[in-house]
């Protein structure tokens, strides 16, 4: 039980010192505004200015986030005095003169707002406990007050390229960029690319190296980004550390000897400033099996380029699994693309129900995209619609195609979803590819089904009626 509680003030100052030459009148409060005193009980809170990370000393482990002018008690019997600072729904222990730790206060900053280093605006509240060892209590809680704050990061360009074998050893090519999501850099700073790995010199090596925006504007070989291991140092598979030329003791460009595989994969971590390359062998072929097909293997989609991202066409269910096989001893990949056996299934994007569609995989950025497809249809200078409208097909389940009963002019056409342009088939019956030449078709009426599949599996029939 607190008996008596007498509150007075403690004062913490802080001291500025001006080294300019030139002398600032800190009376002209429209050059420096005073900040404004917070209630804290009979005491105070005051901003202090933005706290830049970029001043702030790697072993610094508290930072200033406020002036506290507090109460204190002079009860004996509750003389432990501690202080919380509450940043949104976050608490914090904080020192009787305003400081947290530094560590803390960047994660709350990263975790909020992303990594960035443009200023935070953040609202705080400081609270007083009181404790003689047994019980606490909570004496005061301040106004609200703002905290100021903006993150140090290294310079991350917008975008990176490979030059070297792969595209040209020119600091200003930009033929062979590296890929990266629609998010700010700074918040996601992974970049990858993929190359073929058939552009190997005499001793069967790759040489290349990495340049960015600034490199490319200026054109300039020591801009260019190698890596701190050595000039070819660089293990497959394992994390290595970038620096522009100008920094290193030689060229610092990797290498790779990609014996049989297919392509080379290089992925950029630019807020750690590190590299991994590895090498990739993709199959051509990847099965599907869900609730859309009895989980069966029977649908297929295919990565002509041996790339790792493949398209298909199908039923698709709300669940399903991509598997390396027509059967379930092969790698079957679950949510997230894990391997694992008791890996959940995969599931149908949110506002997308169970129905016939194009799906899109990509091994590499491990993305599911489904596109829905409600009509397949004709359409050409050998259709009733000509050039303008589709002649729909319908969807036979059981014959996995779109099919129907056509009349045709002599002439052409072609097949295309969704009575749009951004999916269509066309050139040799036996082998549709997407984009293809036109059909040839002679005057009659024609039983036509197309089998979309795949990519490589694409085909279609006109059966004379």
């Amino acid at each position: 039980m607190i008996k008596k509680i007498l509150f007075g003030f403690a004062f913490i100052a802080t001291v500025a010192s001006c080294t300019d030459d030139d002398y600032t009148d800190w009376a002209q409060p429209q050059a420096y505004p005073e900040t404004e005193a917070i209630t804290f009980g009979n005491g105070s809170v005051s901003e202090v200015t933005l706290i830049d990370f970029a001043t702030i000393a790697e072993e610094q482990q508290n930072v200033k986030v406020c002036n506290v002018v507090a109460p204190t008690a002079t009860d004996e019997a509750y003389s432990k005095v501690t202080y919380r600072l509450n940043i949104g729904s976050a608490s914090y222990n904080m020192t009787a003169d305003g400081e947290m730790a530094t560590a803390d206060l960047k994660k709350y900053v990263e975790d909020n707002f992303g990594k960035a280093p443009v200023e935070r605006d953040m609202t705080a509240t400081v609270e007083q406990w009181l404790s003689n060892g047994e019980t606490t209590v909570k004496t005061a809680t301040s106004g609200e007050f703002a905290i100021k704050a903006k993150l140090t990061a290294p310079d991350i360009s917008e975008h990176y390229y490979i030059i070297g074998q792969p595209s040209a050893w020119e600091p200003a090519c930009t033929t062979l960029p590296f890929t990266h999501s629609e998010q700010n850099v700074y918040d996601d700073p992974i970049f990858t690319v993929m190359f073929d790995a058939s552009c190997v010199n005499a001793e069967g090596d790759i040489w290349f190296a990495i340049t960015d925006d600034k490199t490319v504007a200026s054109n300039d070989w020591s801009m260019v980004l190698g890596i701190k291991e050595g000039n070819g140092n660089n293990k497959l598979g394992e994390a290595g550390f970038l620096a522009r030329r100008n920094e290193l003791t030689d060229d610092g460009s990797l290498k790779v000897h990609p014996g049989d595989a297919r392509f080379v994969k290089v992925t950029l971590n630019m807020m750690e400033g590190t590299y991994v390359v590895e090498l990739i062998n993709f199959q051509e072929y990847l099965y599907v099996a869900g609730s859309g097909n009895g989980w069966s293997q029977n649908d297929v989609i295919s990565s002509q380029a041996f790339d790792g991202n493949y398209k298909g066409f199908m039923w698709l269910g709300n669940e399903f699994k991509l598997c390396s096989q027509q059967n379930w001893d092969g790698l079957n990949y679950g949510k997230d693309f894990s391997t694992a056996g008791d890996a959940a299934n995969m599931t149908l994007p949110e506002g997308i129900g169970e129905g016939y569609c194009m799906l899109e995989a990509s091994l590499v950025d491990k993305t599911i995209t489904v596109t829905p497809i409600t009509t397949i249809g004709v359409i050409g200078d050998a259709t009733a619609g000509g050039w303008d409208a589709s002649t729909p097909l319908e969807y036979n389940k059981d014959k996995r195609c779109w099919e129907g009963d056509v009349t045709f002019t002599s002439g052409t056409f072609k097949f295309r979803a969704n009575d749009a342009w951004a999916i269509n088939w066309g050139g040799p019956t036996e082998n549709l590819t997407m984009g293809g030449d036109n059909i040839t078709v002679e005057a009659g009426t024609y039983h036509v089904a197309i089998y979309p599949n795949c990519p490589g599996k694409a085909m279609c029939t006109l059966e004379a009626k």
